[in-house]
């Protein structure tokens, strides 16, 4: 094996970690949300905590338009009935973040993490509907972090 091949191996392997580690940012900048949101119905005049703050910054920048990309690719896709088949081919419980991957995989969108962001931000939304609709449900949580989406039977 040549020295070249190792390391693109290498630079492969690390940019996966790369990805790996935004979706778990995301599902961590989530779950604080949501935590903020519970203390506030406690407490209201709750400020939230420092990285809350740097969290809350980044919301601004995901309210800014979508790549050309992904804004292509979404235009006039069903969410909804996407964000279903994704919960039924996978057959068990998987995160926002694993849908995201896979919803972007099935879109043929680049899983670059700016992507999955995006699209893990805008799918939260659609579960949350369709757990409103009694579609899907949470089904627990893997690592103590990551909630767990799946059809309700």
């Amino acid at each position: 094996m040549s020295v070249a091949y190792e390391l693109k191996q290498k630079r492969v392997a690390l940019t996966d970690r790369l990805q790996q580690l935004e979706r778990e940012r995301v599902d961590i900048q989530e779950l604080m949300r949501a935590l903020d949101r519970v203390i506030l119905s406690y407490e209201p005049d709750y400020q939230g905590s420092a990285l809350t703050g740097y969290e809350q910054g980044n919301r601004s920048r995901k309210a800014k338009p979508l790549s050309s990309e992904v804004k292509a690719a979404l235009n006039g896709v069903n969410k909804r009935q996407a964000v279903l088949e994704v919960l039924r081919e996978a057959g068990e419980p998987i995160s926002v973040t694993d849908c995201a991957a896979k919803f972007a995989s099935k879109l043929e969108i680049p899983s670059e993490p700016a992507n999955l962001s995006d699209i893990a931000h805008r799918l939260s939304a659609v579960l949350t509907q369709l757990t409103t609709a009694g579609r899907v449900r949470q089904s627990g949580q893997f690592d103590g972090r990551k909630v767990l989406w799946e059809i309700a039977a």
